[in-house]
């Protein structure tokens, strides 16, 4: 179970690498605890887009169990871009996915985090920057 983690934008790779737990920074962010995003962005970009990119480690998992990844940009894009009803309707089906799993994440909790993680989108977009991803998950 992935103990805490957070989506953030960044103005590259080099700054992104200096994120993680215990690790205070000021980009801009948004709470992932309890899931795994590196499952959770692909599903997101296949319901969202139709399609699946694979992800671009900035800080590869080792045994220590925490990892960075750069978002792929037609995710950002799509989610930057989506309305309210697509937000929800994707969120409502990765929580259902999420909760065949065994993992815990009900339809509102789900709901809010895509809405959260569109408005970071839309700032990424506006900024020039990119979005990444950190967790932590021993």
């Amino acid at each position: 179970m992935v103990l805490v983690g957070e989506f953030f934008i960044a103005e590259g790779d080099e700054s992104a690498v200096r994120v993680g737990p215990r690790k205070s920074h000021d980009f801009p962010a948004v709470p992932c605890d309890g899931i795994y995003p590196d499952d959770a962005v692909p599903r997101w970009e296949a319901l969202l887009t139709g399609a699946e990119s694979p992800l671009r480690h900035v800080v590869p998992m080792a045994n220590d169990g925490f990892t960075v990844f750069a978002v792929p940009q037609t995710l950002s894009t799509a989610l930057a871009n989506a309305g309210t009803d697509q937000l929800r309707t994707t969120a409502l089906t990765w929580a259902e996915t999420v909760s065949e799993m065994g993992d815990e994440m009900g339809p509102d909790s789900a709901v809010y985090l895509l809405e959260r993680l569109s408005a970071l989108a839309m700032r990424r977009a506006e900024r020039g920057q990119s979005l990444y991803c950190w967790y932590f998950a021993p």
